[in-house]
Parts: C-alpha cells; sequence; structure tokens
C-alpha cells in the first residue's frame, strides 16, 4: 500500500512529507500526545496549542520508514497516557485499597516516574501513614533506579546519567521520609 501512497503524493507534486514530534512526559497535554509521530502533507496540518512540539520534513520517498517511526511514537505517547492513567487510579485508592494503589504505582513506574508528581503524591493526606508511606517510597524508589536502564537514557553521559539518578533517590526518599 505504501509505494501507492508515495506515487500519490508524488503525483500530487508533494516530495515533502511532515512528521510530528513532541516531548513524552508528565505536563505534554493529552492533544498532542494524540499527535505524536503523526504525519501531515504541509507542516501546518498540525494545530498549534502551546506545547512544545515540532513538524519535521521527511522526503516521501521514506514514508515507509516514517509510518514505521510513527508507530513506535505512537506507542510511547499512548504508554504515557496509560501511565498517567494508572497514577491517578492509584491517588483513588490510596485511601481504601493500599495494595492496589501500589501495584498500580508499580505498573505505572515500569513507564516512567517523574519528581514533580512525586512531590504531589507526597502531599496526599492518605499517605500520613508511616507504614504506607514507606512501601510507596519503596515502589517509587526501584522504578526510578530502573527508568535508567531504559534506552532513552543510555545517549546521556555515564556521569550525568548516574548523577541524575542519585539526585531523584535523594529526593524521593526526602519527599516520602
Amino acid at each position: 500500500m505504501t509505494p501507492l501512497r508515495i506515487l500519490g503524493h508524488l503525483l500530487r507534486g508533494r516530495t515533502t512529507l511532515w512528521q510530528l514530534y513532541t516531548n513524552v512526559h508528565w505536563r505534554t497535554c493529552e492533544a498532542c500526545l494524540a499527535l505524536h509521530g503523526r504525519i501531515a502533507p504541509r507542516p501546518d496540518g498540525f494545530p498549534r496549542d502551546g506545547c512544545p512540539h515540532e513538524a519535521r520534513p521527511f522526503p516521501v520517498w521514506r514514508l515507509r520508514e516514517h509510518r514505521e517511526l510513527g508507530a513506535r511514537m505512537a506507542a510511547r505517547a499512548e504508554a504515557e497516557l496509560r501511565r498517567r492513567a494508572l497514577v491517578r487510579q492509584a491517588r483513588a485508592l490510596l485511601a481504601t485499597d493500599p495494595e492496589g494503589a501500589l501495584r498500580l504505582l508499580d505498573e505505572a513506574g515500569k513507564v516512567d516516574v517523574y519528581l514533580p508528581e512525586v512531590e504531589d503524591l507526597a502531599r496526599d493526606p492518605a499517605l500520613a501513614d508511616p507504614a504506607l508511606r514507606a512501601r510507596v517510597r519503596t515502589v517509587l524508589l526501584a522504578r526510578w533506579k530502573g527508568k535508567f536502564a531504559h534506552e532513552r537514557y543510555e545517549r546521556q553521559p555515564e556521569l550525568a546519567r548516574t548523577e541524575q539518578e542519585r539526585w531523584g533517590v535523594r529526593r524521593i526518599e526526602e519527599l516520602l521520609a
């Protein structure tokens, strides 16, 4: 199917297509996450809403590669949306079902752990119980440390990566002491 699409674009005089890139993290709006990796015939084919994102050009004959890349990008954005939903569910369960909340936080942590969210979580009245607070700390520390084994962190210099990990460990321990 892709060769026909390429031909269709070329017959319309298009030699360049555009793919949307956005930062996938806790602050990115859901609308931008839904567009991460999408392809359009023009750079203005994507809405502007204030989130930092960029439409990058690529030659139309590389459409197959960029569709595959777009599928990986969309999967990453979907994982972030799923992570957010898990954190919301965990927060709702903290007071009534701490075991369920811990399982959900652990599952969300497999995707990523963001310190601003940990700061917000640390203020939750349900974490007034020191035993629950310690268990949440254990789960989040394990997932924080594990996140630095993800491929995207391998590009960072080793010293920067280990210092970022240590700083986060100290911060989580401080927040959930």
